[in-house]
């Protein structure tokens, strides 16, 4: 059968490479186009230029129909192919004041009067920036006229007229004053600081007064004191949650998990990989044409399906929530409704509690308003993330950011945390209802996991979505904001619901299979399917070539593939961590146990948090638009990767772990 599975879907992938080889880029007609960004001289604008309408702009312009123009002619045909190409017709523009007046003054009154088109208010997806840029409405009605006729004068050459709006404009005499949102992050901040340091100090006043010279350093950090006082009063030590993170799994089962660190590693490396290049379409390229045709490949299919790798998360998430469950049911076996109430509240009050004042740090430190460390695109990059957080961080802390103010979103990958805890209240009161009724507990979960397989396939035949997320250049480009595909199907809990059942399911399959000592890799046909899995997943992420590269979709397969896309990942994600726990896999297991995954996988919560403020920073900083090659890309992803990890260490040493530890105490 998986001999058959492998055949099928490697042909599949010959025939649809083969199929879009055929493709071709007309390039004489793509540089008759208006390059999508235009900058003037960032630095010497607002440098040059010392009086008070001394300005740097950064506008955004929609072009108007010109059937007759040949690079209207070229925008159409290019930009149709949307799931692979950005839309030429919407340009950006980085604008100095003081030039765009003179260049103004040398044309005759009536000239100038006729470049004037209009001001851009159609494109609803700019309206959500203009929305947060309140700020900014005063420069709009003053300078949007003369900014449009500048615009129109450059797009002349080209025969094209463009409606143009401002986002923002920055001039050479701001000064970034430190608010009540600033005060109090540097408040917490120095608090953290502050309780590290005498933390420590009290670890090592307690070491010294022990005076064992039997005891290492490493004994003393390792040991928790006698007191609870002394353990709360030692929760911010550097030195010992440092032991902490390092520390090896404990028990049978922590030892047989060990995998799973290597697994969380690398799924956030990929995370990583996909954002960095979603920001970068945020920002400016100088060669779009390149990665453009490059979604036209096989390649192209392997990157639009990179987004399975989240199913990752939601796996690894069930599993470790029914382990927990377990200890729960097996010491309890006969509970009342109270109890239960109480097991519900608490599960979900220190999950809460654990993930959340650390999320809060993050939320906080995105919303700090600072100096721009960067060019004429570091508002419209950073800044929107900025007012977003102030705007709405109270919806991110109550896990509601995957479905109230999708357009506004602080932290755009936090709705994953929010999915995430989503399910895990589903997931617990499905596990209540099942040890409250064991004599149904196999219809119960027989009916949730059957209803949220096949709800995404139902969504998707009635809604009209496409059969699986693709995130477009354009739509990366826009931040996701409107995008139907994304904030409807991709992002919801009741879509992701059946890849987190998959991992509560599969860890009910590896307690039986761990209680009953059965030995699967002593069993050839489980062991080789264990390392069939392998080939199957990565020739899965290409099943869905034909839906990614074709744009005359069959609603009929599109919701079929939907119920089948994510959910056959988690599936088959689940049976391979079971095979992995139970001593599969022979030298990829050895590896995926190396220590050093240890330590990073504990740290990729705070990767996750931080990685993309680390990621806009980068871009932000950016004074002309950049050329995308493989060496770039490879660079900052590892310095995204590098640096988030670092900070996420900072994060996990002052407050994750201090936190996590107090936790544990008032259980």
């Amino acid at each position: 059968m998986f001999t058959k599975i492998i055949l099928y879907l490697s042909i599949l992938l010959i025939i649809g490479g083969i199929k879009v080889q055929g493709f071709q880029m007309n390039m004489t007609q793509y540089y008759k186009m208006p390059p999508l960004y235009d900058f003037d001289n960032y630095d010497r604008c607002l440098q040059e230029f010392t009086d008070d309408q001394s300005m740097y702009c950064f506008v955004r312009a929609d072009v108007l129909p010109e059937p007759q123009a040949e690079a209207w002619q070229a925008i159409e045909n290019i930009s149709k192919y949307y799931k692979h190409h950005l839309n030429h017709s919407h340009l950006y523009f980085g604008m100095c004041l003081k030039w765009c007046q003179s260049q103004m003054n040398l044309l005759r009154k009536e000239d100038a009067r006729d470049l004037y088109v209009g001001i851009l208010e159609s494109n609803s997806k700019f309206n959500t920036y203009l929305k947060l840029f309140q700020s900014e409405e005063s420069n709009r009605q003053v300078w949007n006229p003369l900014m449009n006729q500048c615009v129109n004068l450059r797009l002349k050459k080209y025969g094209l007229r463009a409606e143009s709006a401002i986002e923002y404009c920055y001039k050479n005499n701001e000064v970034v004053e430190n608010d009540l949102w600033n005060f109090s992050f540097y408040i917490v901040l120095f608090t953290l600081v502050l309780l590290v340091a005498a933390s420590s100090l009290f670890d090592l006043y307690l070491k010294h007064q022990n005076n064992d010279k039997l005891l290492t350093d490493r004994d003393h950090y390792k040991t928790p004191p006698g007191d609870t006082a002394s353990k709360i009063g030692v929760a911010f030590s550097m030195a010992r949650n440092w032991y902490r993170l390092n520390q090896e799994a404990s028990g049978k089962v922590g030892r047989e998990l060990r995998f799973l660190d290597c697994f969380k590693f690398f799924a956030m490396f990929l995370v990583i990989f996909a954002h960095t290049n979603w920001v970068l379409y945020e920002g400016a390229i100088s060669n779009p044409q390149d990665p453009e045709r490059l979604l036209h490949t096989s390649t192209g299919t392997l990157l639009m399906a990179g987004n399975l790798i989240t199913v990752t998360f939601f796996v690894i998430g069930g599993f470790l929530l029914m382990l927990n469950w377990l200890v729960f049911a097996k010491a309890n076996k006969e509970v009342t409704t109270g109890q239960y109430i109480m097991t519900f509240l608490k599960f979900n009050l220190f999950r809460y509690l654990r993930l959340t004042i650390p999320y809060a740090f993050v939320v906080l430190w995105s919303g700090v308003y600072f100096e721009n460390a960067g060019g004429p695109m570091f508002r419209h990059i950073f800044g929107r993330e900025q007012l977003s957080c102030r705007k709405n961080w109270w919806i991110n802390l109550l896990y509601l950011n995957n479905y109230i103010n999708v357009n506004e979103r602080c932290m755009l990958q936090a709705w994953y945390l929010a999915s995430d805890t989503q399910c895990f209240v589903l997931s617990l009161i499905v596990l209540i209802l099942a040890h409250r009724f064991p004599k149904q507990s196999k219809w119960i979960f027989g009916i949730t996991i059957g209803l949220f397989v096949l709800l995404p396939g139902i969504l998707t035949y009635a809604n009209n979505y496409q059969a699986m997320m693709i995130a477009s250049p354009q739509v990366q480009r826009d931040s996701f904001i409107e995008s139907r595909q994304f904030n409807e199907s991709y992002v919801p809990f009741h879509m992701n619901f059946a890849c987190y059942f998959f991992g509560v399911l599969s860890a009910l399959l590896y307690d039986y299979v761990s209680s009953n000592r059965i030995k699967i890799r002593e069993n050839i046909w489980l062991h080789t399917t264990f390392y069939a899995l392998i080939p199957i997943g990565v020739l899965w992420l290409f099943s869905g070539h034909e839906f990614v590269q074709e744009y005359n979709e069959d609603m009929r397969m599109c919701s079929v593939y939907a119920a089948v896309q994510r959910n056959m990942w988690g599936f088959g994600l689940g049976a391979f961590i079971v095979g992995m726990s139970a001593k599969c896999g022979w030298v990829l297991r050895k590896f995926c146990c190396l220590p050093i995954f240890r330590t990073l996988g504990r740290l990729t919560y705070g990767a996750f948090m931080v990685h993309l403020i680390i990621c806009r920073v980068v871009i932000a900083t950016l004074r002309d638009p950049i050329y995308i090659g493989t060496g770039m890309m490879f660079a900052f992803i590892v310095f995204t990767m590098s640096a988030s990890y670092v900070v996420s260490f900072m994060l996990a040493i002052i407050l994750e772990l201090p936190v996590s530890s107090i936790l544990k105490l008032l259980r």
